[in-house]
């Protein structure tokens, strides 16, 4: 049976959402290079507006054959 490696690219992206207007944050904007600088900002929003965000985070595996 052939061995399978991964590699894991780790998070990818990180982007939140307001539920009732148009916020949005990420984490590539220039203020947010970081997961917790989204999560602050996501805190900030939720107290100032008392609305709900959703924060969504994805990672990347690539699977393959390893040839050695």
């Amino acid at each position: 049976m052939k061995e399978i490696k991964s590699k894991r690219y780790g998070l990818i992206h990180y982007h939140a959402q307001c539920t009732k207007c148009n916020w949005e944050c990420a984490i590539l904007t220039d203020e947010t290079k970081r997961p917790q600088d989204v999560r602050n900002k996501v805190y900030s929003h939720v107290r100032k507006t008392g609305h709900s965000v959703h924060l969504e985070g994805g990672t990347s595996t690539n699977y393959s054959i390893n040839q050695s």
